[in-house]
């Protein structure tokens, strides 16, 4: 099976860009077929996780093969913005980046300037996969097509973050803005309480800047059941774990059997 080259922008990317509902999952704890899988289970993404895990380079290219082979869209989330990581995720064959612990304009800026070749930035050639290795395009065809098409997804998940978002979503090139819940009830220090009126109301600041400047909006489910009302404040983006579909399934099923 092929897929289609970073010449044509993905479905994600197009969703992305009108604030359609997308779906998809970190993974985390598992390789190649738990990406298939979600392909197969119909997801838009997957984040592969390079910040909690302990995944080495040679799995993530294969994670990013599966991706694309079952027509979802790869995104790697880097330890952070720098350029090099930046690099080495996209030259791996992902469509896009997630970078944590963004908190201020300055850093969304460097992360941005990773992810886009000159003159828009500053991210390095080389003869990777999506450039066909160099066999299927010319450079004068890669370098404004992986200009347009590349994904870059910020993440919002501290106090510092929501007061200076306003600057961050002016930011130009940021295709998401997805807001680390979990970090951000224990930065807001209600550790865990994701509906907290503190944490509902930087979730709402966000949200607010992203549609001042046409940027969606994402944020970790575990529960599709409580997307809906996300939905109706302007989150388009749920991501749920493969750790946390293992853990409470086997748990289940554990508990369904002993009882």
């Amino acid at each position: 099976m092929t897929w289609s080259d970073i010449r044509t922008a993905t479905e994600f990317k197009k969703k992305l860009a009108n604030q359609s509902t997308v779906v998809g999952c970190f993974v985390m704890v598992s390789g190649a077929q738990t990406v298939e899988m979600c392909g197969l289970a119909g997801c838009d993404f997957v984040f592969i996780d390079t910040e909690h895990t302990p995944v080495g380079w040679e799995q993530i290219s294969a994670m990013v093969i599966s991706a694309l082979y079952t027509g979802m869209t790869p995104i790697i989330r880097t330890t952070s913005g720098n350029r090099e990581l930046v690099t080495r995720a996209f030259d791996s064959g992902a469509r896009g980046i997630m970078v944590p612990q963004i908190n201020n304009r300055e850093e969304a800026a460097t992360a941005v300037r990773g992810c886009y070749y000159p003159p828009l930035g500053n991210r390095g050639v080389a003869g990777t996969r999506n450039f066909g290795f160099g066999l299927t395009m010319s450079l004068d065809e890669y370098i404004p097509a992986a200009n347009k098409n590349a994904i870059c997804i910020i993440q919002i998940e501290s106090r510092e973050a929501v007061n200076n978002v306003e600057s961050i979503a002016a930011v130009p090139g940021i295709d998401c803005l997805f807001v680390g819940l979990s970090d951000l009830s224990v930065d807001l220090g209600v550790p865990g309480q994701m509906t907290h009126p503190d944490v509902e109301a930087a979730l709402d600041k966000v949200i607010a800047a992203a549609k001042e400047h046409n940027i969606s909006v994402g944020i970790p489910v575990g529960d599709g059941k409580t997307a809906k009302s996300y939905i109706d404040r302007g989150v388009s983006l749920f991501a749920t774990n493969d750790r946390s579909i293992f853990s409470t399934a086997m748990s289940k099923y554990n508990s369904d059997i002993r009882s």
